[in-house]
């Protein structure tokens, strides 16, 4: 299971975003304004949100092979595009096409059970 950051203005697209998250067995992240930044598995991110670029790369200084998957109505921004984003969904998506970006920009988990 991956801590999976939700970087969105939108209530009601954040909560889908969260619903998506959990249904893939998942653990959503919400960063509340002021609040470091967590360690998470995945960075989910609408780039139009204020702020959510600096979160990004405070994310990728603290942790550099952090996927992160861009959700947005606009094509994707040159500063985005910098930071090698692991999948760039537009909006309006498919719940089956997030579900995609998410599980493919995840790193493959190995279990250490014997």
């Amino acid at each position: 299971m991956a801590r999976i950051l939700i970087a969105e203005p939108y209530p009601e697209v954040r909560e889908l975003l969260s619903l998506i998250v959990t249904r893939l067995g998942h653990t959503p992240v919400v960063r509340r304004a002021g609040e470091a930044p967590p360690e998470v598995d995945l960075l989910v991110a609408e780039p139009g949100a204020p702020g959510t670029l600096e979160l990004a790369h405070e994310l990728r200084a603290a942790q550099p092979a952090l996927p992160i998957v861009v959700v947005s109505f606009l094509p994707q921004p040159p500063t985005w595009t910098a930071l090698d984003p692991a999948a760039y969904v537009l909006k309006p998506f498919t719940v089956v096409q997030l579900e995609k970006a998410v599980e493919s920009a995840l790193p493959v988990r190995r279990s250490t059970a014997a």
